[in-house]
């Protein structure tokens, strides 16, 4: 999402991203396009330290100041929602209400939002802290004009998920002849089951989808999209399906360029479902929330939405429908361009909101990561 965002703010609003101190190493940092911001948002502001570097040492310092900031960009609103009850939830509220003091207009990129009965309070402060609130679905966009009704001074919006547009690499996608299938695990999903025979049930789902996908006559692809718990479910398979090649390690472009690549997804991870769909690949859905029959709903292909927990019969069938037939692409592919289209006015509204007045701005985007 900080490769999307950076991209867009860059393409369209002719302005430079950058993100607090304290988020990942400067190598990190540059391989993705962003620049330092020197705040912190523990503490607030450097204010002493960024007036001292005024002047004509400016620009032989490897950082921004908050003084240089023009607009702030959240890309993780979906964890003001009671998943995250747990979390800081309201100091990051009150970090944005101290950008909102100094001036500076801060916009939610989409999100899945909500719901808020445990997460109101903080949820409530940082909308009413923002200028324009983009929810990714109809349920969201409830959920948050539930929450601040007509705020004034905010505005509540939809647009299709911000990542359709980056582009994938293809230096890591496997080479395979007859083509390749993908399964990408979710822990959150096994983690979510009501019973042990529901986690079980979960498993045997992408061994299942394993085996059709070879039936097919294509090679199975694990692709870890999240960290250590999915690469477990990833060897658990593999130990029922020995062929299967295992991905680790590969960053989002990456991770991208796989997904393009393949003839079928199967995958309860949203991320790496946007990323095929929007490359014209069908993909099974394993919806566990909100969002991801609304994901379906865009790409036009609600047919593959599919319960995590139950194979059965309908694995064979609908592995078969996605790889059989040329309809599912072709309506998936429509579908896409009409969503970018969506995140381009967007970002029009965006620039027009910001009055856009230079092409050297800086933007901060991410903050709360």
């Amino acid at each position: 999402m900080l490769v999307a965002a950076g991209v867009g703010i860059r393409q369209h609003l002719g302005a430079q991203p950058v993100i607090p101190v304290r988020f990942g190493t400067q190598r990190q940092k540059a391989w993705i396009g962003y620049d330092t911001l020197l705040a912190e948002e523990r503490v607030g502001f450097f204010p002493r330290l960024g007036r001292a570097v005024e002047g004509s040492w400016r620009d032989r310092l490897p950082f921004v100041t908050a003084s240089e900031v023009d607009a702030v960009f959240d890309i993780t609103g979906f964890a003001f929602g009671d998943q995250w009850a747990d979390a800081p939830l309201m100091r990051r509220a009150r970090n944005y209400e101290m950008w909102a003091s100094r001036g500076i207009p801060i916009y939610m990129l989409p999100q899945a939002f909500g719901p808020f009965e445990l997460t109101a309070k903080p949820a409530k402060r940082a909308v009413q802290s923002s200028r324009i609130v983009y929810a990714r679905d109809v349920d969201s966009y409830e959920h948050v004009r539930n929450l601040v009704g007509e705020a004034e001074g905010v505005k509540i919006g939809t647009s299709p998920d911000f990542t359709i547009g980056v582009e994938g690499t293809l230096n890591a996608v496997p080479s395979h002849d007859s083509g390749f299938g993908v399964i990408v695990p979710n822990w959150n999903i096994m983690k979510r089951a009501a019973s042990v025979a529901h986690a079980s049930g979960y498993l045997n789902w992408l061994v299942e989808a394993s085996l059709v996908m070879q039936q097919h006559g294509l090679s199975v692809v694990g692709l870890c999209h999240e960290g250590r718990r999915d690469r477990e479910i990833l060897d658990k398979i593999r130990s029922q399906v020995p062929a299967m090649e295992v991905l680790d390690g590969l960053n989002g472009q990456e991770l991208k360029g796989v997904l393009g690549a393949a003839s079928v997804v199967v995958s309860g991870r949203y991320h790496a479902l946007v990323s095929a769909l929007s490359q014209g690949v069908p993909s099974i859905l394993h919806g566990w929330s909100h969002k991801y029959r609304w994901l379906a709903e865009d790409f036009d292909c609600k047919e593959f939405v599919a319960d995590p927990y139950s194979p059965g019969e309908i694995v064979g069938d609908l592995i078969a429908r996605a790889v059989d037939s040329e309809s599912p692409r072709e309506r998936i592919v429509i579908a896409t361009d009409k969503l970018k289209a969506r995140n381009l006015a967007m970002w029009s509204e965006i620039a027009s909101d910001l009055g856009w007045r230079s092409q050297t701005g800086t933007v901060l985007g991410g903050i709360g990561g």
